[in-house]
């Protein structure tokens, strides 16, 4: 595989509605960071994985992994092996750990293909703060005949661009290598109980380590029957691997389906504040090592994004090939040798250039 990533930089226009502990009884902070040249409000990870899986699933139906309580431990988990990345993206795209796989003392991990920063203002926090209160329930209590009085309190508000970065490792996507001294019995027989898995399964999927072999192979479908991908068991005495191989048509329509989301917006509702993170400039590139090479370089020069940073962004040699689009103005010329950087088209040229 050439291309072993793909991602994009996107800058979108929002409050800051990802809130932090209270300073106080009746005054909400925001989250923020401080550095040489301000404060500067953030959207935790945490925050935007939440809204960029719920937008997941009311666009493409994705549905959540089921999860399980670890007995000895108490910890909520997703419940491996039935939530594997073969048969939910949720497990395939964010990753995953199990510590105790069907109550055995093996545990499985599963690192995130995808990657994302925090959401970071580009315009410093000027220790903006409101004063509400709730003068709606009260006079309503009044009219009703009850006695009243406001409950006042306080916000810390910010309303900026925030920069945000996706990164995808399309090297490990639809592709889990489980290696274990000892595979539990009960998983085992989880394994085994799936139907074989057929010439024509196994040309349908890619075989990204061409050192394992095994002919232990079994299929994972879809309700209609439909591959999903298959999973294969090498047990030996060294040491003994599980491998989860998403098919190859699946592997591209999650790509497909993950772009789209990122792309067109996600659905952000906080708090009764709905702004989205619906992007106003992106720059995406696919990648021969997944990094986020945009990430430094999208800021803003006079309101508008730096064409000074954007050309040297491009003169990294990951980058293989790479679009832009958005309604926020260039603060100058694109370097007429980016012959790399295009005008946005569609995903399906994304999706080319990863054949």
């Amino acid at each position: 595989m050439r291309i072993k990533g793909l991602s994009a930089t996107v800058v979108f226009e929002a409050s800051a509605v990802n809130r932090d502990e209270k300073l106080a009884g009746n005054i909400t902070s925001i989250k923020k960071l401080s550095r040489h040249s301000g404060t500067y409000s953030f959207m935790s990870r945490a925050f935007v994985r939440h809204h960029l899986f719920e937008t997941l699933q009311m666009l493409h139906n994705w549905k959540p992994a089921p999860v399980t309580v670890a007995t000895d431990k108490k910890v909520i988990q997703f419940n491996f092996p039935d939530a594997n990345i073969v048969t939910y993206p949720e497990i395939d795209i964010f990753g995953f750990m199990n510590t105790s796989v069907l109550g055995s003392d093996v545990g499985v991990t599963r690192k995130a293909p995808l990657g994302m920063t925090k959401a970071i203002s580009l315009e410093p926090w000027q220790a903006d703060m409101s004063f509400y209160a709730n003068h709606d329930m009260v006079q309503r209590a009044i009219t009703a005949g009850i006695e009243a009085t406001p409950n006042p309190f306080q916000k810390e508000e910010h309303h900026s661009y925030y920069r945000l970065s996706y990164t995808l490792d399309l090297h490990r996507l639809g592709y889990h290598d489980i290696r274990m001294n000892t595979v539990p019995p009960l998983l085992q027989k989880w394994i085994k109980s799936l139907q074989a898995a057929n010439t024509e399964d196994l040309e349908s999927v890619d075989f990204f380590d061409e050192s394992f072999k095994t002919d232990n192979w079994y299929r994972i479908s879809k309700d209609n029957d439909t591959l999903s991908g298959v999973v294969g068991l090498l047990e030996e005495k060294s040491i003994s691997h599980i491998v989860f191989i998403v098919s190859r048509e699946e592997r591209a329509k999650r790509i497909k389906e993950l772009l789209e989301a990122i792309l067109n917006g996600i659905a952000m509702h906080s708090s009764t504040e709905d702004y989205g993170l619906v992007p106003v400039f992106f720059v995406l590139a696919t990648l021969k090592v997944p990094v986020p090479v945009f990430n430094s370089y999208v800021d803003f020069a006079n309101g508008a994004i730096s064409t000074v940073t954007l050309n040297k962004a491009m003169k990294n040699s990951y980058i293989d090939k790479a679009w832009y689009d958005g309604i926020l103005p260039l603060s100058g010329k694109l370097d007429a040798e980016n012959d790399k950087l295009k005008q946005w088209s569609s995903i399906e040229d994304v999706l080319k250039a990863l054949e």
